[in-house]
């Protein structure tokens, strides 16, 4: 059973990255200074299924996490940190979908509300982590703590566009993604890494 919630656990961070990966190619083709209504489009679409990846990696991180569960305070802060990361992009997802097909005003607020509550997933993540004596946790620990910060960037980027200053805002995203897409590799290469000495 421990082997297999750990893979769950590293096969969730790497899905992650993915993710994460996806919705940088679409922030950054959403933040191109010349674009036509194709290349918004598809970089709105890449947002939103790098998002919905990026949910599925962090629930699957949330599951392994649970079944290993001691009741220990950073366990526990680890899956409450997965699971409102989940919770984060599936807002991402309704919002930004919402901001291009419907009303792009509620959208944003949507995205906002999902980028806050995937930030303060991170950042509990990163605290249980920094709480944990596992040989790796202090890389664990440093790629959740630039995730944490990398999404407040991103945050404030919507916050910008919400405030129609919408090209700053889109290059604000835009290099919160990939600031997100790097913790989230670190943060990978951390698990991976405890994965190979515990099994």
């Amino acid at each position: 059973m421990e082997v297999y919630s750990y893979s769950i656990i590293l096969i969730g961070a790497w899905i992650q990255v993915l993710g994460a990966g996806i919705v940088s190619i679409g922030n950054t083709l959403v933040a191109l200074e010349e674009k036509g209504e194709l290349i918004d489009e598809v970089g709105g679409d890449l947002y939103a299924i790098g998002n919905a990846i990026e949910a599925t990696g962090d629930s699957l991180q949330a599951i392994g996490r649970t079944n290993l569960s001691s009741g220990k305070q950073e366990e526990m802060l680890g899956v409450l940190g997965s699971w409102l990361q989940a919770a984060g992009n599936a807002s991402n997802v309704l919002g930004g979908s919402q901001a291009l097909s419907l009303d792009e005003d509620e959208g944003l607020s949507i995205d906002i509300i999902g980028g806050v509550v995937q930030t303060i997933g991170a950042g509990f993540e990163a605290q249980g982590s920094s709480l944990s004596k596992s040989a790796y946790a202090s890389l664990i620990t440093t790629g959740l703590t630039i995730q944490t910060y990398a999404l407040s960037i991103e945050t404030i980027g919507l916050l910008f566009i919400k405030r129609k200053r919408i090209k700053l805002g889109e290059k604000i995203l835009a290099l919160g993604s990939y600031a997100q897409t790097a913790g989230a590799i670190i943060a990978a290469i951390g698990y991976s890494k405890e994965f190979q000495i515990k099994f």
